[in-house]
């Protein structure tokens, strides 16, 4: 799962609901290859730390090679003016696996104390 938030530029909630209204159905459809979109969500009653999230799932780690090399003339105008409405520097992105599926490292030995 990719998660990516951000926070908006002041004012600019309700013009950024109506932008994403108006076009989810076109990201949606014009996802890259591997990857579906399962939502844009904004944050309530100003809890959290950033104002709308997204969030894509993919099959594999090598889907988001595939979406970075991605374009599309559709989605690359309407990912340029969404990126309009982000206040910069807020974007913050995170990759998550199933818990069954994340690779973990075993525990490291402790070290003798002399």
């Amino acid at each position: 799962m990719l998660i990516v938030s951000g926070n908006l530029e002041k004012g600019r909630d309700l013009e950024y609901k109506n932008f994403i209204a108006k076009n989810l159905e076109t990201f949606r459809k014009r996802a890259p290859p591997g990857c579906k979109l399962k939502g844009v969500y904004g944050t309530t009653f100003n809890l959290g730390r950033y104002d709308v999230t997204w969030i894509w799932e993919f099959g594999k780690f090598a889907d988001l090679d595939v979406a970075r090399n991605h374009s599309d003339p559709v989605t690359d105008r309407l990912y340029a003016d969404e990126a309009d409405f982000y206040v910069p520097g807020s974007i913050n992105s995170t990759v998550l696996r199933d818990v069954r599926e994340w690779s973990v490292l075993p525990p490291r030995k402790a070290k003798k104390k002399k």
